[in-house]
């Protein structure tokens, strides 16, 4: 399993490879994928709405969102193609996957184990959203979870004050370590919660 930490991008495929002698969770289960959390909830911290607004064809993206990463804003209706990304994604696409009810899971460091523990975490989610007979998601698989609001996202974001941020419409929690029990708290009180789109 230290070969998929290295690089998070494959980590998806490693996980599928580990995990064929289990059985898969049904594509329609609307229950947590991972085990509850019994610790008290991890919520993160409240940040109020910058609404939903969309920028315009041609209109500047750059945008003063009071959280870093953002939790709500001015965005483009733009969905990644990926579960697992091995690059930064832009403010105005977290923010519209944020919309959607998906939870991101993001880290600043040069730290394979890291990245590869958030990916197994999100991995877990996302394999529901996938056909049982495919190996690795394709875009449109992807794309339906994201747009469901399904979808646990992993990727990169430098210049964080933390090594690792969870962020969900209007939530942000920050971690220096992985902490499965609060991770896994946090992504199961967020996930597909159309509730907090009206905060």
């Amino acid at each position: 399993m230290l070969a998929c930490a290295m690089i998070a991008a494959s980590a998806l495929g490693c996980a599928k490879s580990a995990s064929s002698t289990a059985s898969s969770p049904s594509p329609s289960a609307t229950t947590s994928a991972a085990p509850q959390a019994s610790a008290p909830p991890f919520l993160g911290t409240h940040y109020t709405s910058q609404g939903h607004r969309h920028f315009a064809d041609g209109e500047p993206t750059s945008f003063d969102y009071n959280s870093d990463p953002p939790t709500s804003g001015p965005h483009r209706e733009i969905f990644n193609d990926v579960f697992i990304s091995p690059t930064p994604l832009p403010k105005y696409v977290q923010v519209h996957l944020l919309e959607h009810g998906n939870v991101l899971l993001q880290y600043d460091c040069d730290c394979p184990d890291i990245a590869g523990a958030l990916s197994q975490i999100a991995y877990r989610y996302n394999l529901r959203l996938m056909p049982p007979d495919r190996i690795q998601p394709l875009p449109q698989d992807v794309q339906a979870g994201e747009e469901a609001g399904m979808a646990v996202i992993v990727a990169p974001y430098p210049g964080m004050k933390h090594k690792i941020a969870l962020t969900a419409w209007t939530r942000l929690a920050t971690l220096d370590a992985i902490d499965e029990l609060k991770i896994i708290s946090f992504i199961d009180s967020y996930l597909h919660n159309q509730t907090n789109l009206s905060q």
